[in-house]
């Protein structure tokens, strides 16, 4: 009778961690963050955040009640900061000046829905400029106006004009927006109405470095205010947020009144 000589077994060869196809010890999820992290953010990656992260805002405020004003001025923080980045990459990347616009036309027959809350990034070309992209901020997020000399009334109530002081005692504004750059633009809309804008030049840089603040505030019932009057109101000074941007078009996270 013939023997059968027992198959040797062998033992599948160990993938060698200079594998590309192989992660070693480390999770898909973890391989995904490095390999996202090693070539950064694109400017497409940048609009796409900023618009899940406003989605995000929305739903909250909507679903956690006056829970979710700290929440949606969290977002809303993030979503400016997102912006910001957002035009001042696409300025180097296209070797053209952007600016990001904010809505400011309290006379608007489409106020109050985009006053203070509406913000554009646009990029110049040839001589014009064309809208990149254009966001609202979560409902009851307002950014207080600039340094424009007075801004509307009503905006702050008359009674708490002296707690919108900074730290210093100099008035809470927004200092990045300044009254030379408000002009009357058609942006998504066949209206023209009043904006103010931060410019960043090719490189990336600006000469409007300083603060844009933000804060919660709310619609004002429609017969209680006059003409020309603000139809928004904003609450608590104590509770703002915002950021201070660079002379490099970089910006910076701050929270709370006595940070500014």
């Amino acid at each position: 009778m013939r023997c059968v000589r027992p198959t040797r077994w062998i033992e599948p060869k160990a993938a060698s961690r200079g594998d590309s196809s192989v992660h070693g010890d480390r999770s898909p999820l973890e391989a995904a963050r490095a390999i996202f992290s090693a070539r950064g953010f694109t400017l497409v990656e940048l609009l796409v955040v900023i618009a899940l992260i406003a989605s995000l805002a929305t739903y909250l405020a909507g679903h956690i009640g006056d829970g979710g004003k700290s929440m949606s001025l969290q977002s809303a923080q993030a979503i400016l900061a997102n912006l910001v980045t957002a035009a001042r990459t696409k300025a180097m990347a296209t070797g053209q000046p952007t600016r990001v616009l904010v809505h400011i036309d309290q006379t608007s027959s489409l106020q109050p829905a985009r006053f203070l809350r509406y913000l554009a990034v646009q990029v110049q070309n040839s001589g014009s400029w064309e809208l990149v992209t254009d966001i609202y901020l979560p409902d009851g997020v307002y950014v207080v106006p600039g340094n424009f000399g007075s801004i509307p009334a009503g905006l702050i109530p008359a009674s708490a004009t002296a707690l919108w002081v900074r730290s210093d005692g100099a008035a809470l504004r927004s200092t990045a927006l300044r009254s030379n750059q408000i002009s009357s633009e058609t942006v998504s809309v066949t209206l023209a109405e009043q904006f103010v804008s931060f410019s960043l030049a090719a490189a990336g840089t600006t000469i409007q470095s300083g603060d844009i603040v933000l804060a919660v505030g709310k619609i004002r019932p429609p017969g209680s205010f006059a003409a020309g009057e603000s139809p928004v109101e904003l609450e608590n000074p104590e509770t703002v947020r915002g950021l201070t941007l660079s002379s490099y078009g970089v910006p910076t996270l701050i929270n709370g009144r006595a940070s500014f």
